[in-house]
């Protein structure tokens, strides 16, 4: 019987036979057959091609190698219990990286190994961060290509399963339902191939006016700071009832100190113990336990706050988060605030989402496979230019967040943070309140934008996730409303709506002038606003614009015919056979009776300065007479207008001198 070993000595020599034979047949094809070597050449070249495509790839190249791979392991079926995951990702992560250090022609592979690693892990933004410390260059932009290629699909078919049914509203494309497609312009000018969507929200159902379409939770909200006087929750924006604070009254204080200490000992003791209107609360509040300035309505309020922000944001929780506090105070920014909180609460919900899955729990139904992340990337948005108060929000934010959330440091560029400031400026809206909010003051006062109609007192901000893609119009069709006093939002119909019309809100005060609407809707969100009411109103302004000159016109033109009346009326009262009646063209010389009236007022003001002069001395004169002056001494004698000037200029007493002596020439 032949041993185990021969065999496997026969085995191995007729192995080292077939090769050393494939060699040799390999060694003459190259050497005698030219189409044998032209076909190495063409393999050679497409390895060296595949390889360089991979170490060094354009941004399409990329693209297309990523969506090959994710149809490649898309198919694949996923584990589902906690231990199977966490199998799962060691293996894929132990496979990747033993493909890494293979060459660039096993990178596509190790990518596809990362990808599957990174959809079982808990905390992807945390994974991501390693992977671009850890792997290749090449092997971290095929696995950010395919995340990148998944976005894409699950937006695809994010308006197939979202809005949810139950809300009665359908998000639409308007350039597509027009035939009009818009592109996105580079600062230059340039048109390039990125097309702009132009959504909105539309009604799936008939809605009568008064009626709610639908009700929605917010993503995040803040309140105002002329709001955060202790009245309001923190969390919710609810109102809290006011009651008398637990504490001594001034008086009783002066009674039990009035006799054993002075006047000035009690007016003292007094001011230390006097409680502070301002800050009274209600019994009923519950406030964090830290810092004693955030107010909550309930127990569920202050623990849902801990749990997704409150945490790390409390000031007087440590050194950084109080510096944090003041900087947004400083700054009279909303914005900082509500990015922090949407950090902790987007990473909050995200572990809610995985205990529920966990569990066998789901509490959303299909909008589950969507994060609050993939969510808000859907939302418009304005590019803004970064700011230097921008980089310290954004430095500040990091320290504060960096324990709770790891990796946001890196994940948060100064580009996504201006880009969600952005977000914020152009989606939030404005929640109103049935309470009195104290008046803004340059203190209090804070520079970010909220769509708001004026209808009520504003409490806070707040920004939601359906309610964002309602589009403006002066004459608006529906109104959000806040029918529970949060943050909680309801749409409420202002019409009568029909199925599939479009839900439109006003961004801005509706009863402005359309002047000022139009600047604040340019300078705030840049829409050019061209709505019917817009149209009307402008229409309106031209038309009495036109109208002004011709007014002015008529006016006077109607004085003028009242003034030719009156000379009218003036010629017919002369009498030709009456002497003292001038004659007509003594009648048509004379001025107008306006004329009249300004040239008597004129002679009037004359007759004040200048008397009337008496009869000339030439009159009286007597040849005869001795004593009488002669004429060229009368013609040398000055007028009396002129003796009655320089009578005035002179001092009284010299006038009279004057006459004395010529009282006395006279007399010789």
């Amino acid at each position: 019987m032949v041993s185990g070993k021969k065999i496997a000595a026969a085995v191995s020599v007729t192995a080292l036979v077939a090769g050393l034979s494939y060699m040799a047949y390999f060694d003459y094809k190259r050497r005698n057959d030219r189409q044998f070597r032209r076909k190495l050449r063409r393999d050679r070249k497409k390895v060296e091609k595949t390889a360089t495509k991979i170490s060094s790839p354009s941004i399409d190249e990329i693209s297309d190698l990523a969506m090959e791979l994710l149809g490649k392991v898309s198919s694949e079926p996923m584990p589902q219990s906690p231990e199977d995951k966490e199998q799962f990702f060691m293996a894929q992560v132990s496979k990747g990286e033993a493909l890494s250090s293979s060459g660039a022609s096993a990178y596509p592979e190790a990518a596809c190994c990362f990808f599957q690693a990174l959809k079982v892990y808990p905390n992807p933004v945390e994974l991501v961060m390693i992977y671009q410390k850890t792997t290749p260059d090449a092997v971290f932009k095929l696995v950010m290509a395919m995340m990148a290629q998944e976005v894409k699909q699950k937006q695809a078919r994010y308006f197939d399963v979202f809005p949810p049914r139950d809300s009665n509203v359908r998000i639409k494309d308007k350039s597509k339902m027009e035939g009009k497609t818009k592109y996105k312009h580079s600062e230059d000018g340039v048109k390039s191939d990125v097309v702009v969507p132009n959504r909105a929200l539309f009604a799936t159902k008939g809605v009568e006016q008064g009626e709610v379409v639908y009700e929605e939770e917010s993503v995040v909200s803040a309140l105002l700071p002329c709001a955060q006087n202790g009245k309001f929750c923190y969390h919710c924006l609810r109102a809290v009832a006011e009651e008398k604070a637990e504490t001594e009254s001034t008086e009783g204080v002066e009674e039990k100190v009035e006799e054993t200490e002075s006047t000035e000992d009690v007016e003292k003791k007094v001011e230390e113990t006097e409680p502070v209107e301002e800050t009274k609360k209600s019994s009923a509040t519950f406030e964090c336990e830290k810092c004693h300035d955030a107010v909550y309505c309930s127990e569920k309020c202050r623990q849902d706050a801990y749990d997704a922000y409150h945490q790390f944001m409390c000031p007087s929780s440590n050194t950084t988060a109080r510096e944090f506090a003041e900087l947004t105070q400083k700054s009279h920014e909303l914005a900082p605030i509500l990015i922090a909180k949407f950090f902790g609460t987007l990473v909050d919900r995200e572990k809610k989402k995985e205990i529920a899955r966990a569990l066998g729990v789901s509490n959303k139904g299909d909008t589950d496979e969507y994060t609050t992340w993939e969510h808000l990337e859907i939302m418009r948005y304005l590019e803004l230019i970064p700011t230097a108060s921008d980089a310290t929000a954004l430095h500040k934010l990091g320290e504060v967040m960096s324990a709770s959330v790891p990796g946001l440091n890196e994940f948060v560029t100064g580009e996504r943070y201006t880009m969600l400031k952005g977000k914020l400026d152009y989606n939030a809206f404005t929640v109103h309140t049935e309470g009195a909010v104290p008046k803004e003051t340059p203190e209090t006062h804070v520079s970010d934008t909220m769509r708001d109609d004026h209808t009520k007192s504003a409490v806070g901000i707040s920004m939601y996730l359906i309610s964002s893609h309602i589009a403006h119009d002066c004459d608006p069709n529906v109104q959000i409303v806040f029918p529970e006093g949060t943050d909680k939002a309801a749409v409420k119909a202002l019409k009568r709506i029909a199925v599939d019309e479009e839900l439109r809100i006003s961004y801005v005060d509706p009863q402005q002038s359309v002047e000022e609407r139009q600047k604040q809707l340019q300078a705030l969100y840049r829409i050019k606003c061209a709505c019917k009411k817009c149209e009307a109103d402008l229409e309106a302004a031209k038309a009495e614009a036109a109208a002004a000159p011709a007014a002015e016109d008529k006016a006077e033109a109607v004085e003028e015919k009242a003034a030719e009346e009156k000379v009218a009326e003036a010629v017919k009262t002369i009498d030709p056979n009456d002497e003292g009646t001038p004659s007509f063209a003594a009648v048509a010389a004379s001025p107008t009776p306006v004329s009249a009236v300004e040239d008597k007022a004129v002679v009037e003001d004359k007759a004040e300065v200048v008397e009337e002069p008496e009869a000339s001395p030439l009159k009286t004169i007597d040849p005869s007479d001795e004593g009488t002056p002669s004429f060229a001494a009368v013609a040398a004698s000055p007028s009396p207008v002129e003796a009655k000037a320089e009578k005035a200029e002179k001092p009284e007493a010299e006038t009279d001198e004057e006459e004395y002596e010529t009282e006395e020439s006279s007399d010789e």
